[in-house]
């Protein structure tokens, strides 16, 4: 096996063997060790070897011979991995913004219509990484769903807001994960089996976003997962997984074709909702007119 030389490599690596397509020559107690270790990264870069053993419950020694069968020299290679996996979560953003701020040639103009150009690359990704039935049936979900949640941290929360309103437009029982600590229990103890959860995250992933998605998935709520990559965590939870490419020329993640994907969606959900939606925004607008009649 050619040794991962970053996280995003041994993740897939995990992914492959979580799926059957690669074997390693690992018991199942090792496996469920490395698949910790990748759900939970800051527990291998901060911690030596002899304290993750006692985290993951296996020994040392069998730490070792995951490392080496992973392709490592040992536990301080493997280690290495998840420290820089740290450091580029750190300052993400601001080498985003380096790398910009050093193309001083290009104009107003010209950063315009490259941004353009990755919007358009980007949503057409979206459209040949996912078949026909994958949209129906995100669009199928989002109609039918007795109850939806949304949840979105950070920047994704802009998102998270822009699929809510427009939903809240066309359907009812359409509810926001509060943001933090109580909220999110309170909310999260709401939450039933076959209810509805439409999560946004890219890369770098938050925990708190995985873990939301994970909690929801074992209560046995339904989970819409907009995210980047086939590599992203919460795929592992989806019940329908669209992946979006966040790049462009913006020092975040650029969002442009999440917002072209969710108008293109809540179009097609509005029309499998049918008359019914019509109904709900017409009784929207009467809401209006009177409030601006009042006003």
């Amino acid at each position: 096996m050619t040794t991962p030389e970053s996280f995003e490599k041994l993740r897939e690596v995990y992914l492959l063997l979580n799926s059957n397509n690669i074997e390693l020559d690992i018991g199942n107690k090792t496996k469920k060790a490395f698949s910790l270790m990748i759900k939970s990264p800051e527990m291998v870069a901060v911690n030596n070897i002899v304290e993750l053993s006692k985290l993951t419950e296996i020994s040392p020694a069998s730490i070792t011979r995951l490392t080496k069968s992973l392709g490592f020299n040992g536990f301080v290679s493997y280690q290495k991995v998840f420290r820089e996996r740290s450091k580029i979560r750190d300052n993400y953003f601001s080498q985003k913004l380096a790398k910009l701020s050093a193309e001083k040639q290009l104009t107003a103009k010209q950063i315009m219509q490259k941004q353009l150009q990755s919007t358009a690359e980007n949503m057409i990704e979206c459209i040949k990484s996912s078949d026909e039935a994958t949209f129906d049936n995100a669009a199928e979900l989002l109609a039918n769903a007795n109850r939806i949640f949304i949840f979105g941290h950070k920047q994704a929360s802009a998102m998270a807001n822009i699929i809510r309103y427009g939903l809240c437009l066309i359907r009812g029982n359409v509810n926001t994960l509060g943001q933090y600590e109580h909220g999110l229990a309170i909310a999260l103890g709401q939450v039933k089996a076959n209810d509805l959860l439409v999560i946004f995250s890219s890369a770098p992933y938050s925990n708190l976003t995985v873990d939301i998605c994970a909690m929801a998935s074992k209560i046995g709520c339904r989970i819409l997962a907009i995210t980047d990559s086939t590599l992203s965590p919460l795929n592992e939870h989806a019940t329908i997984s669209i992946k979006i490419p966040t790049t462009g020329q913006y020092f975040t993640n650029s969002l442009s074709a999440n917002c072209i994907f969710i108008e293109s969606l809540l179009c097609i959900v509005a029309r499998k909702i049918g008359n019914s939606a019509i109904k709900k925004l017409e009784k929207h607008e009467e809401l209006l007119t009177q409030l601006n009649a009042n006003s």
